[in-house]
């Protein structure tokens, strides 16, 4: 705050007057007046339909300044508050809740000890009812505490169970309301003389019609549709407002898991969440989405349908050519099979590669390959012996002609590099490695037994008795 020219006065009274000012010191006499300042009004009366709010201008200094949580980096939206403590107890009111403590504490050691006493009782009972009976303890312990004390909060009522009893009865050529269900179950005379087990039953087809409604599937791909529509704009809706009251950024992709589901893709992102995927991965989000799908349609798919093809494209051996083991070749498939077994596939289908089922790489080719097999459209048949003739000279054209007709084998890394080869084994030599060698002469030396070596010279016993 600047000082007054009184106060200045006061503080410079006794210093003289001939000292020269300070380079850029200016007193506050010399300074200009400060403009008049009239107060704001109201936000509600300055405002005019053409005006925005001075709060989005003051948004970033109020945003610079605190930023420790999400209401303070957005001073304009209305803020949940939290529930205040309750107030500080008085002296007489801290004595009251001691003594009611007090009383509790009490109350609750003679419940406890009338416990105990019975439970001793118990105990001697279950005791003479063991000898009595020839039981384990155990075995009456665990029919005396079948019951549970432990129940769901959400546990059905029996009026719920009988209002869907009463609609399923109703509801099947008319539609009631619900009040008027409740009135009917009010005024049925039969529902309100029950026994236990009726209305045990009510209520558990009541639950076992709620955990079909939970967790049961949709009965068509439409049902299937539009109950993912409803569940993905409730969670759309969840999300934005978690995204209000907590700042969070989230992402939800919904796709379909089977190539014939009708579902429609979805794709959401709280705020800014959708330029996240092009500054980092330089691609739309859209194209993930897309990705997504083809990547959830394709699960577990492409190896059922390619065991569906397999028995009818590599099981021909038997039921045409009357071989067996007989593999398929799909890269010499006019040499190794038509040639040599005088058969050919008929029905190809169009647009789908002719190679291994393995190597499709769509669900929607082997899809297609896979019904035509089905359907009998693509089959095999034999040829008759003039087909083969004709089949052969074909190939033997395209050979005279320089045409790749054999696929050739791939060759060896070491291809042309010169190698060690082994001298000629001589006529002896020959007969020997013709000859099969037994099993005894495979043995190693290490493996045969070592007999004890004899000594080099044996000393003659007539020469110890002469001496």
């Amino acid at each position: 705050m600047p000082l007054t020219s009184e106060e200045l006065a006061t503080l410079t009274k006794d210093t003289p007057t001939n000292l020269p000012l300070l380079p850029g010191f200016i007193t506050h006499s010399s300074l200009p007046d400060p403009p008049t300042r009239t107060p704001s009004p109201h936000p509600s009366e300055a405002l005019t339909p053409n005006q925005t709010s001075p709060s989005a201008n003051c948004a970033g200094p109020l945003r610079e300044g605190n930023s420790s949580t999400w209401a303070a980096r957005n001073p304009t939206r209305p803020v949940i508050r939290p529930q205040t403590p309750p107030p500080r107890l008085t002296d007489a009111q801290k004595a009251s809740r001691k003594i009611k403590r007090d009383q509790k504490r009490e109350a609750t050691k003679s419940l406890h000890d009338g416990i105990s006493e019975y439970l001793d009782e118990q105990r001697v009972k279950i005791e003479v009812l063991t000898r009595t009976h020839n039981v384990t303890p155990k075995h009456i312990n665990d029919i005396i505490s079948v019951h549970t004390n432990y129940h769901n909060s959400c546990k059905p009522q029996l009026i719920n169970a009988l209002i869907h009893a009463k609609a399923k009865e109703l509801n099947a050529g008319s539609r009631y309301t619900l009040a008027e269900l409740r009135e009917m179950v009010t005024n049925d005379p039969q529902m309100n003389k029950l026994t236990k087990e009726e209305k045990a039953s009510y209520i558990e087809a009541l639950n076992e019609h709620r955990d079909k409604k939970a967790l049961g599937v949709r009965a068509n791909n439409s049902a299937a549709a539009r109950d993912v529509v409803a569940t993905t704009e409730r969670l759309m809706k969840e999300l934005d407002d978690l995204r209000v009251r907590t700042g969070i950024y989230a992402t939800l992709f919904v796709v379909r898991g089977h190539i014939n589901g009708t579902i429609q893709s979805t794709m959401h992102g709280t705020d800014n969440t959708e330029d996240f995927w092009e500054d980092i991965y330089k691609h739309p989000m859209a194209d993930f989405l897309r990705q997504y799908e083809q990547w959830a349609c394709t699960q577990n798919q492409m190896i059922v349908l390619f065991c569906m093809c397999w028995p009818h494209l590599t099981l021909f051996s038997v039921a045409v050519t009357g071989k067996k083991d007989i593999a398929m070749n799909y890269h010499n498939y006019e040499t190794t099979i038509v040639e040599t077994y005088g058969v050919r596939l008929v029905g190809w289908p169009h647009g789908v590669n002719f190679i291994s089922p393995s190597n499709i790489g769509t669900v929607g080719d082997i899809r297609k390959l896979r019904d035509a097999l089905k359907s009998r459209i693509c089959y095999w048949t034999v040829l008759s012996p003039a087909e083969v003739k004709s089949h052969a000279a074909e190939l033997n054209t395209c050979r005279l002609a320089g045409k790749i007709v054999r696929k050739p084998r791939k060759k060896c890394l070491d291809s042309g590099v010169p190698r060690k080869r082994k001298a000629p084994a001589t006529a002896g030599q020959a007969g020997q490695e013709n000859q099969r060698v037994s099993k005894k002469a495979k043995r190693t030396t290490p493996q045969l037994r070592q007999a004890p070596k004899s000594s080099e010279v044996v000393e003659s016993s007539d020469g110890l008795e002469d001496e």
